[in-house]
């Protein structure tokens, strides 16, 4: 067996996976061999365990070998032990048996003559120490702090002693009074004692409530009674005094290690134990003063303490102007060329920007300019801060930076393309109808700049968002630009590269073809051929064809040509035997509503009304200040039964999917054949898209001779029949309230041997004990039977009804 460093190069050298793990395999299992062997030399071992710390790092397995730990631990010669403790604190864990192997030999080396010896148990312990190891132990680093005078031995003992107290909050009470003996020892101060006495006043501190003694209290205020000291030293330490450890000096900065330790303590102090720092809160007021004023940003040594100031000053309810002067140096340190030093800024204003936004927002050049950082850590943090900082007022503004961003962006920006697109969708919820014009052209923008990474979900907001607008001449403006642009892409045979803009184009086409006709390229014949167009070049994209379906249904009562409305019934029609299910059923539907009269088809393919989403909590919409979510509410999963809204489209109730397009479901054959029955009422507003029909609220009664066929806590429902006849039945359906209802909407299906035809619903908001009145006609044959879904507020009550009525 060759030499740590041939070895090394072998692995280096390896060609191939394969070559590199029949090296290590080969290596790997000689080790074991040899170390089966109990008679070689403890040289030999330390040449062995070295060559599995290179193993260790590589990954590999080497739990083979952590008994040879102990054996080299066991050694009397300091080389041995060296190696023996480092390997031990690499291979073994707090969770391993053999730690109890250790404890004779850590007993007996924390008590060794060599200060070298002694250090390097200490440092084991520290690592490896379990709840029953602390125990065991505790009194050989409490003699250490006792009797020895050696700062050396005192920084690893005070280090381990917190180590110990992670372990076994029980050990506090014992090495409590170190800290103020340290501080105010003469001899033995130091730059280690003081970080070692820092490190146990924080374990201290820190895991003082997981353990309840009497005398808790007590031990608190002796602790409290440092700060004096704490805050002389820190003071001592920014002013540039201390000349006696001018040798820990970093990159200008005086001990920058022992400043952030000394703060990460006064901080835990005012977190944990506000009253005991009262006394003393004024002076740490001026030394977090000091400390931001005094440090320049020169080096990472002194940003480290800027850092550290800075969360001291927002961990407790510090005065207004030390707020903003922290705030201050994290917009300093923003500025900064150090791409850690930025990421680390923009972290720490993303988490005070909701306590001081008015601060942060005088920074906000810099931020901007992280946008267009090369690094995407610093781009995603910078994103996120600009979307903190929006409110009305630098909105449009910051919304401007946003589009420039995206315009620039590609497709190693997918992430923050998807995460800008969710926080605008969720900001423009929040805005009022005034802004709907500029809102309608930013999602414009973000689609043409993004839209081939935009998924489908956010094309359904686009969507909403231009349903919603309510200046219906700007809304024509925008979709006649939309489609005349891909109508434009379309003629020019480049690549679809933009699916989203083509769904957009789609669904405009079946929703306004009749507003956009004779504007640009847009006329009877180019709809259809793009709707053709878009049919073949996506057969295998099941959701732009269910978008292709619908819109060619719409198109066909707005167009007047003969042969091009017999064009899009023959697209329908091509669609009624395809593979996939959903699209199949929904074209066979499509294709038995094209047939119908056209009062009929005009009833059904009436405009879409306004869709109400749900907006965000009230806090969120208060004040765009507070920090935006990561991801927008989930929409509620669409039932097997959401038949009619499949159908058409429907986004009239808060909980129907705001996809126009929905795939249709079917669960049994009751449900397979369907005929279904709208909520909605015909709307007579010929192009007013988002007119809405005003009803005259009649009183309705519940006629004596009807027949109950349900009841809930919602509505009890009653029928009755008018007329039947071979092939035909007229059944009205009247529900009584129990409760007030505001939004009510029925859906029903039929069996396939039967055709439903339906008048309106009398009224979709109910008062307690009012009645409400669907009439339906049925056509076909068979016994009558119904399926009905009831839509009440946010709830649903569905029900079956199986009439003794043969038609």
């Amino acid at each position: 067996m060759g030499s740590l460093r041939t070895f090394i190069k072998d692995v280096r050298s390896a060609k191939t996976l394969a070559e590199e793990r029949s090296i290590i395999t080969k290596e790997s299992a000689k080790i074991r061999t040899k170390l089966k062997d109990d008679h070689i030399s403890l040289e030999r071992r330390r040449k062995y365990i070295h060559k599995l710390l290179y193993l260790y790092i590589l990954g590999e397995k080497t739990h083979f070998a952590q008994v040879e730990c102990i054996n080299l631990i066991a050694s009397e010669e300091f080389v041995d032990k060296r190696m023996g403790y480092l390997a031990a604190i690499l291979l073994l864990d707090e969770n391993q048996e053999l730690l109890t192997l250790l404890t004779n030999l850590l007993n007996n080396d924390l008590n060794h003559q060599s200060r070298y010896v002694v250090s390097l148990a200490m440092n084991a312990l520290g690592a490896l120490a379990s709840p029953e190891l602390a125990r065991d132990l505790y009194s050989d680093i409490k003699n250490i702090l006792d009797h020895s005078r050696d700062s050396f031995l005192l920084k690893k003992a005070l280090v381990c002693a917190a180590k110990l107290i992670s372990k076994d909050a029980s050990l506090l009470e014992i090495f409590a009074p170190y800290p103020a003996k340290m501080l105010r020892s003469k001899d033995s101060i130091s730059h280690g004692v003081l970080i070692g006495t820092n490190k146990l006043i924080q374990a201290i501190l820190i895991h003082s409530a997981q353990y309840e003694f009497d005398n808790l209290n007590d031990i608190i205020q002796s602790l409290s009674n440092l700060i004096p000291d704490l805050l002389a030293k820190l003071g001592s330490l920014t002013l540039g005094g201390g000349s006696a450890n001018s040798h820990y000096s970093a990159g200008g900065c005086l001990d920058p290690f022992l400043q952030v330790e000394l703060m990460t303590t006064l901080r835990l102090f005012l977190q944990n134990f506000p009253q005991q720092t009262e006394p003393a809160k004024n002076k740490l007021l001026d030394a977090l003063t000091q400390v931001a004023t005094y440090t320049p940003t020169s080096s990472n040594s002194n940003t480290a303490v800027l850092y550290e100031a800075v969360r001291t000053i927002f961990s407790f309810k510090a005065e207004h102007a030390l707020r903003v002067l922290g705030v201050n140096v994290l917009g300093n340190l923003v500025a900064s060329k150090d791409c850690n030093i930025k990421y680390v800024s923009l972290n720490a204003l993303l988490d005070v920007v909701s306590v001081e936004p008015q601060a942060v927002q005088r920074h906000r050049k810099f931020i901007s300019k992280c946008i267009f950082d090369p690094d995407v850590s610093i781009k995603k943090r910078a994103l996120e801060m600009t979307f903190a900082l929006l409110n009305p007022t630098n909105m449009k503004e910051l919304v401007a930076e946003i589009l420039a961003f995206l315009e620039k962006s590609g497709e190693n920006d997918k992430p923050l393309i998807l995460y800008c697109v969710d926080q605008l969708i969720l900001v423009f919820d929040m805005l009022d109808a005034s802004e709907d014009k500029w809102k309608l052209d930013v999602i414009v923008k973000v689609l043409k700049y993004v839209g081939q990474f935009i998924p489908v979900e956010k094309i359904t907001d686009a969507l909403i968002m231009i349903n919603n607008t309510s200046d219906l001449d700007h809304k024509k403006d925008v979709v006649a630009d939309i489609v005349n642009v891909a109508l434009e892409n379309d003629s020019s045979g480049q690549p679809d590269e933009n699916l989203a803009w083509r769904m957009v184009s789609i669904w405009c086409i079946g929703e306004y073809g009749d507003l956009i006709l004779g504007i640009g390229k847009s006329s009877e014949e180019s709809l259809t051929n793009y709707l053709y167009e878009s049919d073949s070049l996506h057969r295998d994209n099941t959701t732009v064809i269910h978008y292709v379906l619908m819109a060619a249904l719409k198109l066909s009562i707005k167009i007047q040509t003969p042969m091009l409305i017999e064009r899009l019934r023959q697209l329908i029609k091509s669609h009624t035997q395809n593979v996939n299910l959903m699209i199949q059923i929904k074209a066979v539907q499509y294709d038995i509503i094209f047939n119908q009269p056209t009062a009929v088809k005009a009833a059904l393919l009436e405009p879409m009304p306004i869709f109400h989403k749900k907006l965000p909590d009230a806090s969120a919409v208060k004040s765009f200040t507070s920090r935006a979510p990561q991801t927008t509410a989930k929409k509620p999963a669409k039932k097997e039964d959401d038949l009619l809204i499949d159908l058409l489209g429907d986004l009239s109730t808060p909980d129907s999917s705001s996809n126009p397009q929905q795939s249709v479901k079917t669960s049994n054959d009751l449900l397979s054949g369907l005929s279904d029955l709208s909520s909605q009422v015909p709307q007579n507003n010929g192009n007013n898209v988002h007119s809405t029909p005003i009803l005259t609220k009649t009183i309705i009664n519940v006629p004596n001779d009807a027949i109950s066929i349900h009841s809930s806590e919602f509505v009890e429902v009653f029928s009755k029949f008018g007329s039947v006849s071979s092939g035909l039945a007229e059944l009205s359906l009247f529900l009584r309230a129990k409760k007030n209802i505001n939004s009510l909407q029925i859906l029903v299906a039929v069996p396939k041997s039967q055709v439903a035809e339906f008048g309106p619903l009398s009224s979709h908001k109910l008062a307690s004990n009012e009645v409400a009145k669907q009439s339906l006609k049925i056509l076909g044959g068979g016994k009558v039977k119904l399926r009905v879904k009831l839509n009440i507020d946010s709830n649903e009550d569905q029900f079956d009804h199986k009439y003794d009525v043969t038609i």
